[in-house]
Order: C-alpha cells, then sequence, then structure tokens
C-alpha cells in the first residue's frame, strides 16, 4: 500500500512525500501510481512527536485513564509515542509487575516505553528487568519527594546506587527533583493553607533546589547520564547550564505550563492547575525560555496526568496532583510558533529529535526517507478553543479551559496509517 501527501510543506519547502510498507520511501517530486493521495497545501508535516513524560494510568486506575482513551487524546495531540512513568498501580517496581503493565498496553494505538520505578529496596528488581536489555525499557524513575502513587528515594547511598545501575546498563536517571524532607516541614509550617495558590509555596522553590543540586553532583562524580523531569526554576536552569558546562552528562526537560503559565493562574484555576513541581512565577517562565533560546533546555514534554472530576473537586489538601496534557502541548507550542516566539524548527527538536537522540530511538522521531512514518500534519493557521469536556482523554479539565490557541493537528498517522483526523478533514 502507498500513501502519497501532496504538496505539503516540510520547514517552509513545498514537497511530497510517499509512505510505503510504514516507511517514509522518498521525499519531493515523485510519481503517484496506485497510491492514496491526500492533497495538503497550506499544512505541514513534522514527525509524530515523542512524550517522554506520561502517567497513563490503566491496571487499578484505568477509570482515570488507560491505554487505549491515552492513545486517542495522544494521537489528536499529534503525538505517535509516549513513555509511561512507573507510578502505576501496581507501580512498575518487579518484573511481574512490569509484565502487567505490557499486557495492558497492548491495546495502544501508538508507541510505547517503559520507565522502570525506583524505591529503597527494589534495586535487585530493577537491575533483573535491565538485564533482559528490553527495547521497551526507556530507563529508570527515580522520585525524590512524593508526587502521586510513588514511592520516595531519598538516602544519598541509594541515590548513588541508581545512578550507577544507570550507567552500568547505558539507561537514562530520570529525576523528579524535590527534597520529600522539606517539602513535609513546608506543609507542617503551612497547614492553613486551604485553596492551590499556596502550592508553589508549600512545595517551595528551596526545596527543589535542594534535590537538583543533589543529583546533579552525584551524576557528576558517577558519569551516568541523568534526565531531570519537568525542570521549573531559573535556579536549576543555571545549575543545569553549569554543569552542562563542566560535561556532566544532564538533560533538561520542561512542560509547557511551566513555561507558559505563572501562579497566578491558581487563583482562578485552583485544584485543575495543581501540579508538581508546582507551577512557579513569570519570573522562571523567562528563564525556561532563555534556557530554550541557549540550547539548555533538551526537552518538551506534558507530565500528562490525569484525574477524576470528582478527585480534583476535594478539598486542595486531598485533591491529586496532575492534568492532562497529551492533547494540548503540542498545540500550546504551535501557537507560540504562530507568535513569533520561537520556530517550528526548534519545536520539532524539543518534541521529536532530541527524544531520539537521548532515548537511542533508531530513525523513529527523525522525517526522513527511510524513517519509519510516524507524523503530525499540522495547520499553523488554524484556531481553536480549548474545551476539556471535548478531551478525549478521560480527564476533561484543564488549567488552558478556555484558552484560544493558533495551529491545530489535523491529522497523524502511526507507521504510515492514519489514525487521527480532525473533523474539519472528514
Amino acid at each position: 500500500m502507498k500513501t502519497l501527501l501532496e504538496n505539503i510543506s516540510i520547514f517552509g519547502k513545498k514537497s511530497n512525500i510517499l509512505i510505503e510498507d510504514q516507511i517514509i520511501s522518498s521525499l519531493g517530486e515523485m510519481p503517484a501510481q496506485q497510491a492514496l493521495i491526500f492533497k495538503l497545501g497550506g499544512l505541514f508535516a513534522i514527525p509524530g512527536c515523542i512524550d517522554p513524560h506520561t502517567h497513563i494510568r490503566d491496571l487499578g486506575q484505568s477509570y482515570k485513564e488507560d491505554w487505549n482513551s491515552a492513545s486517542q487524546a495522544a494521537l489528536a495531540g499529534g503525538y505517535t509515542m509516549v513513555f509511561d512513568m512507573p507510578n502505576t498501580i501496581p507501580p512498575t517496581t518487579t518484573p511481574e509487575h512490569l509484565q502487567l503493565k505490557r499486557n495492558a498496553a497492548k491495546k495502544a494505538t501508538i508507541h510505547k516505553k517503559f520507565f522502570l520505578g525506583a524505591t529503597n529496596h527494589n534495586i535487585h528488581e530493577v537491575e533483573k528487568m535491565l538485564a533482559t536489555r528490553a527495547e521497551d525499557i526507556a530507563g529508570i524513575k527515580l522520585f525524590m519527594a512524593g508526587s502521586s502513587s510513588n514511592e520516595v528515594v531519598d538516602k544519598e547511598e541509594d541515590l548513588i546506587a541508581y545512578a550507577r545501575l544507570a550507567k552500568q546498563y547505558d539507561k537514562v536517571l530520570a529525576v523528579h527533583s524535590e527534597n520529600q524532607a522539606c517539602i513535609q516541614a513546608s506543609e507542617r509550617l503551612h497547614a492553613d493553607k486551604d485553596h492551590a495558590r499556596w502550592h508553589n509555596t508549600i512545595r517551595s522553590r528551596e526545596c527543589a533546589i535542594l534535590s537538583t543540586r543533589q543529583i546533579l553532583d552525584i551524576s557528576a562524580k558517577v558519569g551516568n547520564e541523568l534526565y531531570l523531569v519537568h525542570t521549573s526554576l531559573a535556579e536549576e536552569i543555571d545549575m543545569v547550564r553549569q554543569h552542562k558546562a563542566k560535561g556532566t552528562r544532564v538533560w533538561c526537560e520542561i512542560m509547557p505550563h511551566h513555561l507558559l503559565l505563572d501562579e497566578s493562574i491558581l487563583e482562578t484555576a485552583g485544584n485543575y492547575g495543581k501540579v508538581n513541581p508546582p507551577i512557579r512565577t513569570a519570573r522562571d517562565n523567562e528563564a525556561l525560555w532563555e534556557a530554550i533560546r541557549d540550547g539548555t533546555v533538551d526537552t518538551l514534554g506534558s507530565d500528562h496526568a490525569p484525574h477524576s472530576l470528582e478527585e480534583k473537586a476535594r478539598p486542595y489538601a486531598q485533591a491529586p496532583s496532575g492534568f492532562p496534557g497529551l492533547e494540548t502541548s503540542l498545540a500550546l507550542m504551535l501557537n507560540q510558533v504562530k507568535l513569533g516566539n520561537i520556530s517550528l524548527e526548534r519545536v520539532v527538536e524539543l518534541t521529536s529529535q532530541a527524544q531520539n537522540r537521548i532515548f537511542r530511538l533508531g530513525d523513529r522521531g527523525l522525517l526522513k526517507p527511510g524513517a519509519p512514518a510516524d507524523l503530525a500534519i499540522i495547520d499553523l493557521d488554524a484556531r481553536h478553543v480549548v474545551e476539556p469536556a471535548r478531551f478525549r482523554s478521560k480527564a476533561k479539565y484543564s488549567p488552558y479551559q478556555g484558552m484560544e490557541l493558533w495551529g491545530k493537528v489535523m491529522m497523524t498517522l502511526v507507521d504510515g496509517e492514519i489514525r487521527y483526523k480532525a473533523p474539519e478533514m472528514a
């Protein structure tokens, strides 16, 4: 079967894309005999986005999200591959639990990889899983503070042991760097605070700075690849920049909400904007933008973390942290392209090409002859309003509710198969 995407723009240059047997066969002028032809003038083709940071749930939390609903959300958002975090129920901390997750993920209609969960007591189990050299293992995920259904690794000797294990097996060590003891002390100090507007005060910048400094110093000594997830602070960016200059093997991931929102949104968004680490300040927004411009930031993740509306409606202290992001992350960045704040080429680097390089994905995440035909077709001139009630995710809420954006995903292909079409394309 051949598919021809005709007269489409690739970084501003008009071209055709011929797809054969799940692969991009060729780019440019070509005959279209016996091909399914889509005339796509005015639209852009980019590599299907790869989200290195999602919480798909399923298993014991399938009411929040499962692999079917998450796949539909990902495809609508232009994502063709996701990496799932281990803090599910049960957690991905043993070979048996990893197999349960693999079985649940068989219903996915996107590509996927899994992070293994680190705890203070399961390093031998993690090593057993790594020793299989399975292609679907993205790396080790380590939480230095509690966030949602996870165990904490907070002892220096355990942090060092996991850094060494990651280096031994040539895998990324992904770290949520907030200090658990610091957060607990702050929670006691601010026990009277009863609204999400205080979330950035309670999970303070000092708590994140402590842990980020600690894990950067450990990785600098051990020599492992450190992947700092959802970096949110100006001080963290400065530390990452300094360590990169010294040769530390550190990768820096950011999220759209830390880049584009500041803590003032919590006055109206409330628990819908409650996330860990918290949405920070306008000064931190600018620091992240500067880090994008100078190359300190490597990847953009969504931290897709769905919960039910009933859970989010609980009082602030009991409401879980996190919100869905698969359907908004690329659109938010395309809006910034239209506004002139970032180039489309840089967005592609942040959403697919860097993931290809960091996680050694072969040709996946690239748009070139011979690469898998995982593509997002976008319209930079389309305008739309964020309407969570229409999300394909089971989580029907968002701090971006009502925001009008430029840029929309019109079609998503996985291995050359069209698995999503916007209503306008029907």
